[in-house]
């Protein structure tokens, strides 16, 4: 038997500026719906590399004011919030910390993940 492999994290849109939404490019439109709906992800690296991907990098953060939550895929009630501006991550943990890099953002997630799941 097979066992499958089961995500580690979640990530949504947990809130938007309702007037960014209405000067969406098309591109940032499609992302923007996809991240509507509940997203998972297997790994926090594979986590770091969508949101420092150049297509999520390529979105006007200020304009549409995203805040996403991130949560465990096995309890969906444990969570955290991230809210990207640019290059940086303003991850609403306990120090409120702002990651300016993929390698940053997952040292600050990895972290979190044990504080959580320990």
């Amino acid at each position: 038997m097979v066992k499958e492999a089961i995500p580690q994290l979640t990530l949504v849109i947990k809130s938007k500026a309702k007037d960014g939404i209405e000067t969406m490019v098309e591109e940032d439109n499609n992302l923007i719906q996809t991240l509507s709906m509940l997203c998972s992800f297997y790994t926090v690296d594979d986590l770091c590399s969508f949101l420092y991907s150049d297509k999520f990098q390529s979105m006007d953060h200020k304009l549409y004011e995203l805040v996403f939550e991130m949560g465990l895929y096995s309890d969906h009630q444990i969570t955290l919030d991230i809210i990207p501006r640019g290059s940086k991550m303003s991850v609403c943990d306990s120090k409120n910390t702002v990651c300016d890099s993929h390698q940053s953002l997952k040292v600050v997630i990895s972290d979190w993940l044990v504080e959580v799941t320990g």
